[in-house]
């Protein structure tokens, strides 16, 4: 059927202009540079939070769960050696001295180069000479180290002499050890008996120091006292009754 009335052609141009102008708005609308979805989603896509996340390893971020130290987030560590603690099935540090003696050459591991008697004098190197009197049987006051108050003890004094031409340091020889037959004797100290935590000094030539030492045992027991340089404590001079 033929239109009665056609449209003009300034109605036809109008409509098309209508046409060109709605389509520019949508193509702009689109624009990825316009911030429009477009350029959201490329904020959000994988390849750019995969970008970051790369990022994140090169400075050297710690995985989660981990810290820099390398332990874990509940504070274990992350591995068993760098706690120090021995594995499972091993043995830790051992000491071969019995409790109570910090060196003990007490039993057939040590050997006795010399024995005396209590009150004498024996040559223990070329250069030092001992003496062990007592034993003075006493009873500890009311502040011991390494021995209850009351604790009945046998104090020794042990006199150092220096028979050489040249100073001796005496320091490893503060530390004798009392046994009664194969069983060692706790050393104690005590003020009140005038047995007090110290060593000998340097000794001159000609030359002596004394040293009081105690060792918990009843009045009647029958202690040896050995005498020895605890840096070599293999090899010892007795003093018996």
């Amino acid at each position: 059927m033929t239109a009665l009335f056609p449209p003009s052609r300034g109605r036809r141009a109008g409509t098309v202009g209508a046409a060109l102008l709605a389509l520019a708005l949508t193509g702009c609308s689109g624009d990825p540079g316009g911030g429009g979805p477009a350029s959201s989603a490329a904020a959000s896509s994988p390849e750019t939070s995969g970008a970051q996340t790369s990022g994140a390893e090169a400075s050297g971020a710690v995985e989660p769960g981990a810290s820099a130290s390398g332990t874990t987030a509940s504070g274990a560590a992350s591995s068993p050696a760098a706690s120090g603690t021995p594995e499972p099935g091993t043995a830790g540090p051992r000491s071969a001295a019995p409790s109570g003696n910090d060196v003990a050459p007490y039993d057939d591991t040590a050997t006795r180069d010399a024995a005396a008697a209590f009150g004498s004098t024996q040559q223990l190197t070329d250069s030092l000479a001992g003496t062990v009197e007592g034993p003075r049987p006493a009873t500890t006051g009311q502040r011991p180290v390494r021995a209850a108050p009351g604790t009945p003890v046998q104090v020794f004094t042990v006199t150092l002499t220096n028979t050489g031409t040249d100073p001796v340091d005496a320091v490893p020889w503060s530390f004798p050890v009392a046994v009664a037959g194969d069983e060692p004797a706790v050393p104690a100290y005590d003020e009140s008996l005038g047995v007090r935590m110290e060593t000998f000094p340097t000794i001159a030539p000609g030359g002596s120091a004394s040293l009081d030492v105690a060792f918990s045992a009843a009045p009647d027991a029958d202690l040896a006292v050995r005498v020895f340089d605890n840096s070599t404590p293999d090899h010892y001079v007795e003093f018996t009754d």
